[in-house]
């Protein structure tokens, strides 16, 4: 009887046991193939895929205020346009062949967010930054990335104000971002959420 108490003590808490944040930037999967729906994994909140202007057209800094992103900008000024995409259909942004796709990406949220994420396409190596409302570094990482990817940061609070990307030949397609934290269960709450079923399991095959 003892033991039952025990094995079922361990079976509640670990139901109880809470999904945490993760806090740290995580290569996820870009859409694919060319062509498909934007569906990058993760999938959360609110999603431009930057499909929604003729490819060869300028963006407008404020092109996506309604969606709420107030301004998306290069820092150098370099002006932004709408180029053919191979990743996740019709169209990347960036500075274009004439820049050399050099980029200094900022994106400013209307209200501060939780999680962010982006596809990334052609840099070796990039900057990748969340910033605060003051513009105070929340989390930095330079990144070897592989051409044709995808990140994103999950955050315990919705702090972040700004994302900024840099690289000397990047283009980005399929912001994501949400205010609430996308919930991932760590790895050890997993582990103990099986531990406590199994516990169970093995109580009712010795007391039917």
């Amino acid at each position: 009887m003892k033991s039952r108490k025990i094995v079922m003590v361990l079976a509640i808490g670990c139901l109880t046991v809470p999904f945490a944040a993760q806090a740290a930037l995580v290569q996820g999967s870009p859409t694919s193939p060319s062509g498909a729906p934007a569906n990058p994994i993760p999938r959360f909140g609110t999603l431009i895929d930057f499909d929604d202007q003729p490819t060869g057209t300028t963006m407008a800094s404020n092109q996506y205020a309604a969606q709420g992103v107030a301004s998306i900008t290069d820092s150098l000024s370099r002006a932004l346009g709408y180029y053919p995409s191979s990743q996740s259909g019709i169209n990347y942004v960036g500075t274009g062949p004439s820049k050399g796709w050099s980029a200094d990406f900022y994106f400013e949220f209307t209200t501060p967010q939780a999680a962010v994420g982006i596809g990334i396409a052609g840099p070796t190596t990039m900057l990748f930054e969340l910033l605060d409302a003051s513009s105070a570094v929340l989390e930095s990482y330079n990144v070897q990335a592989p051409s044709n990817d995808y990140y994103y940061i999950n955050r315990v609070s919705n702090d972040a104000r700004y994302l900024h990307i840099s690289g000397s030949f990047i283009a980005i397609d399929d912001l994501q971002f949400d205010t609430r934290t996308v919930g991932v269960p760590e790895p050890a709450s997993l582990a103990l959420f099986g531990l406590g079923l199994a516990g169970l399991a093995s109580l009712r095959r010795r007391n039917p």
